[in-house]
């Protein structure tokens, strides 16, 4: 059994990054996609869904314990939670490619989804803040938060998948929190293309 991946998620500058970086001389920290690889003018059809591929590999090659910054599974309910806009690919095209790297064990559910939350007030203070980063669309990514709370809820509760909800109230306090989560997972195996065909069904029957 591989070392045990985790996945950090929550709203637009919450503090994945920071959190995930804090912990980088521990763990192996994988960044999300836009940190990891240079995005250029054109690109082919599913350069953004394969780069999830990549950072769910490069987790997956860790001789240690990762943290991804970022679901890879994240075009399943962004898109979902946008209302598919004709910018993105569609749900057909979407799900068939995670279908099928589920099937040729190319990507796999992280050991533990730690999704963190707070006060939208916090997080528009916590983006002033922020100089580093541009945030585009940060107001679009604050419209989603109802919904993506939504479908974690629905993995939490319906599904096999361990998913914590960790309250975001300061670094200190959190990374005390995230630490006890870290020391005590351990990788577990996961019928992947059944949980998928759960989030297929739920995505179905439910509007954002």
């Amino acid at each position: 059994m591989h070392p045990a991946i985790v996945c950090f998620e929550g709203a637009s500058s919450i503090g994945k990054t920071t959190l995930s970086e804090w912990f980088s001389d521990r763990y192996t920290a994988v960044p999300e996609v836009n940190l990891l690889f240079e995005r250029k003018a054109t690109e082919p059809k599913y350069w953004y869904h394969q780069r999830q591929v990549d950072r769910y590999q490069m987790a997956r090659a860790s001789p240690t314990q990762s943290i991804l910054d970022g679901d890879v599974f994240q075009p399943i309910w962004y898109n979902w939670a946008c209302r598919y806009p004709p910018e993105f690919l569609s749900k057909e095209e979407t799900h068939a490619f995670y279908k099928s790297m589920l099937a040729e064990e190319k990507i796999a559910f992280p050991d533990l989804y730690l999704h963190f939350h707070v006060e939208e007030s916090v997080l528009w203070k916590r983006k002033e803040r922020d100089k580093t980063r541009r945030r585009r669309n940060f107001e679009k990514h604050l419209r989603i938060i109802k919904p993506s709370r939504r479908y974690f809820d629905f993995l939490a509760e319906e599904t096999e998948l361990n998913v914590k909800f960790v309250p975001y109230t300061n670094l200190h306090t959190v990374r005390e929190r995230v630490a006890t989560h870290l020391e005590r997972l351990e990788a577990k195996a996961v019928d992947g293309l059944r949980v998928f065909e759960q989030i297929e069904d739920w995505i179905s029957k439910n509007t954002p």
